[in-house]
């Protein structure tokens, strides 16, 4: 059944521009923005990294989740969520169930030159993987973006105000769908 507190969740690559989005979203609609890797940390007591290389990623999946279920599911949140998320159908279904689910996409080529312009230790796959190994993993991925996401949104194209407009857009066009059907199945 629609719940009409929803979530606005950000899936993508990473350096795709989730966080940032966010945090614009966050100041533009005064929503709380939960960056989904930080609270990871904050909970973990560790950094990304740090668990990547003493736990592994199955325990940073785990945790991720667990991170996910702690969100209040009553609060109109803005969630960034981290690149590997969609990986987990669990955590998939939660962020669907929650809300809408937008896709901010990015060519290879800006992530590429957004994650060479980074911190490459704050991305341990990239430290690990390489650019060919992240670009395999990018084409993964984005059939899993693809199919986890109620929206997509090219974060390449436009500036940040923009894409935050149109991320409004497509929430308040899910929320409309959402509505219909909820009032179809009551007729």
């Amino acid at each position: 059944m629609y719940n009409r507190v929803m979530w606005t969740s950000f899936i993508g690559f990473m350096a795709s521009g989730k966080t940032t989005l966010v945090l614009h979203l966050q100041r533009a609609t005064g929503r709380r923005a939960v960056d989904l890797d930080a609270l990871i940390e904050e909970q973990a007591a560790a950094s990304i990294p740090e668990i990547f290389a003493q736990r592994g990623e199955a325990a940073f999946r785990a945790l991720e989740m667990q991170a996910l279920r702690s969100l209040p599911r009553d609060e109109a949140l803005l969630v960034a969520t981290g690149g590997g998320c969609v990986v987990d159908r669990n955590a998939v279904a939660l962020l669907r169930r929650r809300g809408v689910v937008i896709w901010l996409d990015a060519s290879w080529e800006v992530l590429l030159k957004r994650l060479q312009a980074s911190d490459a230790a704050a991305r341990p796959l990239y430290a690990e993987l390489g650019a060919q190994g992240l670009q395999d993993l990018y084409r993964q991925r984005c059939r899993l973006y693809a199919a986890a996401a109620d929206f997509r949104l090219r974060g390449d194209q436009i500036g940040i105000p923009a894409q935050a407009r149109g991320a409004l857009l497509k929430s308040l066009l899910w929320r409309r769908r959402q509505t219909a059907a909820q009032a179809g199945e009551q007729a």
